[in-house]
């Protein structure tokens, strides 16, 4: 058996498609400006984006004067107001609340802040976030993966559509940050609105939408590692009613992990069309090729977290050979619909289509070192081809109204989605494939033309779909703010599995999983004179487990999970000082365990309980420096696991219980901006049996900005300045992951 590539006919017809829109929108952009009136450009009063106006009120200290020269002093945004639109809607409740209202965790990380942090990866735009672990497996590329309040997250939500993902595999498409607005995180169970989550909280990546106004930006970025990147932003009027924009990334780098490569396409072209006065239209076309992407290629504990005969592995440790590859492409064209009915009226439509495939060739860990040895790990290669192709749609109509003296939002929803995906996925067993000696790896072992590939296969088809109906209540009366809401989720999967062995007669199996969970969330907060908040919610969350129970057959049910969460926010006055202070307690049950011998032989006989608190303040110290700090604590726990009761009590691996986080903000002088930040993890633990606890990492962030034209800006970024060799988290003693070494990077910006 042979590794299986995507044709390159399809590739490139993708491609085409995506550049000929791009090409198409400038043109007309170009023949409609030739034609119009001298824009007012970048001097616009009003910046609309994402349907958010953010007016910032700016306080600009007197100028000193000395000969012909003028010295500014620094100039510091003092406030920032937020207008929400009518067409916005928040993560949190689909509506236009603001967050600072919201009856729930919450946070925002807009353009301004994504920019000061240099993120480009969405898990770096979390590293600051408190509850989040979000760089366990830092040196791998494939998708992103993190931890809110002690429970794993491996899909985002874009745009308010979830990412599709079939929960077997590891095809997961992933938006750039590049084509990413802004990232709104919301900590604990969602369901009630947005069905199939994560109990710990949902990431929702809000794209970048065309402005009515002509901005344009062209980024390159250089750093270490061979990292190359080229990036556009382009967007502006066609027509008085027609918005276009126009993003596209070029990226390449080496992976940190020894001859491994990373490498990237992105183009989104987007358009916006007013119909009428009460109907817009956003049409969006976005295609990621990501030809070269580091695999999740463990290594063990012994070399990494232990010293070794030889002693310990460089960051740049890997497991793997040059033989191994990672590629994905992703097409996922999209229209969304916003209609004023009337005052009181309005419907909201989202519908988006997802093709995509993944390739990989990989290698596991056997059981970690040949016997006796601390340095000759055994490996099983393997490849896998998967393919997924998904439609989404959410319909939304609110209506508001008044009764007595309280103010009603009133949401209802159906959202529907299909997935059909298939993987085929093919072993070699250790007896065929070559060891690797971690104190002098040869990486260069495998040949493709002799690796007994068809020593196991398997091929999965797998078909889900999902019908959701929500209703959500948004009340307010007085300085109450209620929410209330509730859905009803149908989930049906159909798994039909071949499982071919060298030498024996295939065997097959059809597992289906049907399931109807209800969900649901009832929140408050009041709004004190001072400026609190106290806020109290109830929120309930499932997942759909894809597969059967290997002892039963029975198939899966969807873990559930309850959250009861509690909580202060502040706002000052003049707006300069921020804080929520939030605990919480979840509850998941029908958790899938694993058997020690054989990973893929699962049940569902387990229960976490997560429960902590997450402290985050922010302050404007004068007109040079904004502070902002957190702290959060997870305290989560093994409660019941049947097939391997000795773990009741611990704590689940990967989950820093402690984190904390200081940024600060440095405006030196009208043009230079300089950022600083310190991140703290600790309490992690090596494996579920609890055998040992990770070393805590204190890691330091630096970067700045220098604007030297209105039209230049230049920029610096270093991640882990003191260059530390850490392990940011192990599932179990043979499998390991180091943490990301030293990033730099410097780029100029030009916009006009």
């Amino acid at each position: 058996m042979r590794f299986v590539s995507t044709s390159k006919s399809i590739r490139q017809k993708r491609l085409t498609l995506a550049v000929q829109l791009g090409l198409a929108m400038s043109l007309s952009h170009s023949v409609y400006a030739e034609n119009s009136p001298t824009s007012i450009g970048n001097n616009t009063v009003d910046n609309i984006e994402n349907n958010v106006i953010e007016t910032s009120v700016e306080n600009s200290l007197d100028t000193n004067k000395v000969g012909n020269d003028t010295t500014a002093a620094p100039s510091a945004t003092l406030d920032t107001i937020t207008v929400y639109s009518d067409g916005y809607r928040s993560t949190g409740t689909k509506t236009a609340l603001d967050p600072e209202d919201a009856p729930m965790s919450y946070t925002r990380i807009d353009q301004e802040l994504l920019q000061k942090r240099q993120a480009d990866s969405v898990n770096a735009a979390l590293r600051y976030e408190p509850g989040v672990s979000s760089e366990s497996r830092g040196t791998v590329s494939i998708f992103d993966e993190y931890n809110i309040r002690g429970f794993k997250t491996y899909s985002n939500f874009y745009d308010g559509l979830r990412l599709p993902y079939d929960g077997a595999w590891n095809l997961m498409p992933q938006v750039d940050i590049y084509a990413t607005e802004a990232v709104e995180v919301v900590k604990g169970s969602a369901s009630s609105l947005y069905g199939y989550a994560a109990p710990g909280g949902m990431v929702n990546q809000i794209a970048k939408t065309p402005k009515s106004t002509q901005e344009n930006e062209v980024q390159l970025r250089l750093g270490n590692q061979n990292l190359k990147e080229v990036a556009v932003d382009s967007t502006g009027p066609i027509t008085d009613t027609l918005n276009y924009r126009l993003v596209a990334l070029k990226r390449q780098k080496d992976g940190q992990m020894q001859t491994t490569e990373e490498e990237r396409l992105l183009i989104n072209p987007s358009l916006e069309w007013q119909a009428t006065d009460d109907v817009s239209i956003l049409a969006n076309l976005f295609y990621q090729d990501d030809p070269e992407m580091v695999p999740s290629t463990p290594l063990p504990a012994v070399g990494t977290v232990y010293k070794a005969s030889y002693g310990k592995l460089g960051s740049d440790a890997y497991a793997g050979d040059q033989w191994n590859h990672f590629s994905k492409e992703v097409l996922m064209p999209g229209i969304t619909i916003n209609w004023d009915i009337n005052d009181k009226l309005t419907f909201k439509h989202i519908t988006r289509y997802t093709d995509a495939e993944a390739q990989q060739r990989n290698m596991y860990n056997d059981e970690g070192f040949v016997e006796g040895s601390d340095k000759i790990l055994n490996r099983v290669a393997y490849t896998t081809d998967e393919r997924m192709k998904n439609w989404t749609t959410d319909n939304q109509l609110a209506y508001k109204f008044d009764t007595a003296n309280t103010s009603h939002n009133l949401l209802f929803g159906v959202e529907y989605q299909e997935t059909d995906s298939t993987a085929t996925y093919y072993d070699a067993f250790a007896d065929g494939t070559p060891n690797l000696d971690l104190s002098n790896p040869d990486f260069s072992q495998i040949s493709t033309d002799i690796l007994p590939l068809d020593t196991f296969s398997r091929y999965d088809d797998i078909e889900q779909s999902q019908l959701g109906l929500y209703v959500q209540d948004e009340m307010t009366w007085q300085d109450w703010t209620v929410v209330a809401g509730l859905r009803h989720d149908k989930f049906k999967s159909t798994l039909d599995r071949t499982d071919t062995s060298k030498g024996k007669t295939p065997s097959e199996k059809m597992i289906n999983n049907d399931a109807s969970e209800t969900s649901g969330r009832l929140a408050a907060i009041y709004n004190f004179d001072n400026g609190l908040s106290p806020f109290l919610s109830y929120s309930q969350s499932f997942q759909p487990v894809v597969g059967s129970n290997f002892i039963t057959n029975e198939p899966f049910e969807p873990t559930t999970a309850d959250q009861l969460e509690a909580g202060i926010k502040y706002l000052s006055p003049d707006r300069a000082t921020k804080g929520t202070f939030a605990v919480f307690d979840i509850a998941q049950k029908n958790v899938l365990v694993s058997d020690y011998v054989n990973y893929t032989n699962q049940t569902q006989t387990g229960e976490i309980e997560s429960k902590g608190f997450e402290v985050s303040a922010s302050r404007m110290l004068n007109d040079w420096v904004d502070l902002a700090a957190s702290y959060s604590y997870t305290d989560a726990e093994i409660t019941e696991e049947e097939v391997n009761p000795e773990t009741v009590g611990n704590m689940p691996a990967q989950i820093a219980k402690h984190k904390a986080t200081l940024w600060a903000d440095y405006y030196a002088t009208d043009k230079l901006t300089l950022n600083a930040g310190v991140r703290y993890e600790g309490g992690m633990q090596l494996d579920k049996q609890n055998s040992d606890e990770l070393p805590s990492v204190t890691l330091v962030d630096v970067g700045g900005s220098y604007r030297i034209n209105p039209m230049l800006t230049v920029g610096a970024s270093i991640n882990n300045l003191f260059d530390k060799t850490y392990v940011g988290a192990c599932y179990d003693i043979n499998n390991c992951w180091m943490g990301p070494e030293r990033e730099m990077s410097v780029s100029l910006k030009a916009s006009f």
